[in-house]
């Protein structure tokens, strides 16, 4: 790939998505993802993810909160896509069928491979091909990416999967593959936006993050209102509690916690 020289990121929105995409589609997620990333305060950023969790079913902003933060599993999972920029740079060039020096200078223009692709695809001319992107398919076909073995296989969902997005949803499903948003919207924000959808205490759902290590449960917890139901359940409690790794591993950790290092253990347990 070439080096960066970024600028500012593409204007991909057309005059047939003026209107607001359905809450439930990948390119509306795409359009608040895009509408956050271009507001500097962190309240409004906030305020932003916040009214689209709401405009969600639960299972949705479940899927939608694991994304804005820049993950496709859950942070406790082993699971993996596997996928690498030389990879997905592959995927792009065979879905925007555009010559490498057209892919080289966006991606010199942006730095940044999500907004460069939604660059070339734009000018490609690129729509949905007439099919319907929802956050439940892009769950899917990120399970279906990450197990299959082998780049080549991986390469073929990859760009079957682009080929159904449009510009702007193709944008954030990169960045969301590379693991980097880059829309100013970290995790702890994330956490802060589903306090305010659900009207949840914050320390209930920075809690629950912790023991569970899935911002798309807590999502869920949260819109049943069930938080403080998070308990000897999870992972990290069992854990804690000795269950899987005795006593002296259940003490080990309890001291690194109480020493700030809160990392997520739950993929230790799973």
């Amino acid at each position: 790939m070439p080096p960066r020289n970024a600028t500012s990121e593409p204007n991909t929105a057309s005059a047939s998505n003026e209107a607001s995409a359905a809450p439930r589609l990948m390119l509306r997620l795409a359009e608040v993802a895009d509408a956050i990333a271009t507001t500097p305060k962190k309240t409004l950023k906030v305020q932003l993810a916040a009214e689209y969790l709401q405009a969600l079913s639960p299972e949705d902003a479940a899927r939608a909160a694991l994304f804005l933060s820049g993950r496709a599993f859950a942070a406790w999972e082993e699971t993996t896509l596997q996928v690498g920029g030389a990879l997905m740079w592959s995927a792009l060039r065979a879905v925007s069928a555009a010559p490498e020096s057209a892919l080289t200078a966006a991606y010199r223009k942006y730095g940044d491979l999500g907004s460069a692709a939604a660059d070339v695809l734009h000018g490609a001319g690129q729509g949905s091909a007439g099919e319907t992107l929802v956050l439940a398919d892009v769950e899917q076909a990120f399970r279906a990416i990450a197990a299959a073995r082998g780049p080549a296989a991986k390469l073929d969902l990859v760009v079957a999967l682009l080929r159904r997005a449009e510009p702007l949803s193709a944008k954030y499903l990169i960045k969301c593959m590379s693991g980097e948003m880059r829309i100013g919207l970290r995790e702890s924000l994330v956490e802060e936006a589903i306090a305010r959808a659900y009207g949840a205490p914050l320390n209930d759902v920075q809690r629950a993050n912790m023991l569970l290590g899935s911002i798309a449960e807590v999502v869920q917890l949260a819109a049943r209102a069930d938080l403080l139901e998070v308990g000897e359940r999870t992972p990290l409690a069992q854990a804690i509690a000795g269950e899987r790794f005795g006593e002296e591993g259940a003490i080990f950790i309890l001291h690194l916690l109480q020493h700030g290092i809160a990392a997520q253990f739950a993929h230790l347990a799973a």
